[in-house]
């Protein structure tokens, strides 16, 4: 019978491991655009909760490559005229974070929000 009952409690603690590994990525998207007569990032907000697996496509619609980081999760790349890119990473904390170009500081900021 202890063996029987290990087996089980065994089995259920490698399903309830294995729920939390199958879940799925949160997607979102982003492009740097046109924005109020100048560059900046299309939409203004995107929003995940804390523990996601984010993944943002980033596209460019304008004339230049230009860049896409946010500091707090450690991403910066570069997006190429219409070449999107894939960024990968897990929302660990909460806040506000700025999402903006390293390449021109001057374009409009966008805000990744993890609640």
């Amino acid at each position: 019978m202890r063996k029987i009952l290990a087996v089980l409690a065994a089995a259920l603690i490698a399903m309830t491991l294995l729920a939390g590994c199958s879940k799925s990525p949160v997607h979102r998207k982003i492009r740097a655009d046109k924005v109020e007569g100048g560059a900046g990032f299309v939409p203004g907000v995107l929003r995940v909760k804390k523990g996601d697996k984010v993944e943002i496509t980033v596209n460019n619609k304008l004339d230049k490559t230009h860049g896409f980081s946010i500091d707090a999760f450690s991403v910066r790349n570069t997006v190429d005229v219409d070449k999107p890119i894939l960024v990968k990473f897990t929302a660990k904390r909460a806040g506000t974070f700025e999402i903006y170009c390293q390449l021109h500081p001057a374009h409009k900021k966008a805000s990744l929000v993890v609640t």
